[in-house]
C-alpha cells in the first residue's frame, strides 16, 4: 500500500493490532477524525465509539474505551482503555 500508515493500537494488556491503511477515521471530543498518510503530527483525545481503518478498499471497524492518538511521520499510536473487534 504506497499511499499507507502504519496504526498501532495499544490497550493496557498488549499491543491490540498494528496494521497497514489508506484511511483511519477515529472518533475525537469534537467528532470524526480522518486521517492519512502525509497527515500532519498531532494528538487526538478519543472518546467511545469507532475506529474505522481502510485496507485494500475494504473497512474494518473497532469499538474503543477512552483514549489517545498520537500522529507523526505516518504512524498512529492509539492508547486505549478497551478495544475489540465490532
Amino acid at each position: 500500500m504506497e499511499h499507507s500508515l502504519t496504526v498501532n493500537i495499544y490497550t493496557p494488556e498488549k499491543l491490540f493490532l498494528s496494521a497497514r491503511t489508506t484511511c483511519l477515521t477515529v472518533p475525537g471530543l469534537d467528532g470524526s477524525f480522518g486521517l492519512m498518510k502525509d497527515h500532519i503530527p498531532c494528538v487526538i483525545a478519543l472518546v467511545p465509539g469507532t475506529v474505522t481503518l481502510t485496507q485494500d478498499k475494504k473497512k474494518r471497524s473497532l469499538r474503543i474505551g477512552n483514549g489517545f492518538l498520537e500522529m507523526r511521520d505516518n504512524i498512529a499510536n492509539l492508547f486505549l482503555n478497551s478495544c475489540e473487534e465490532d
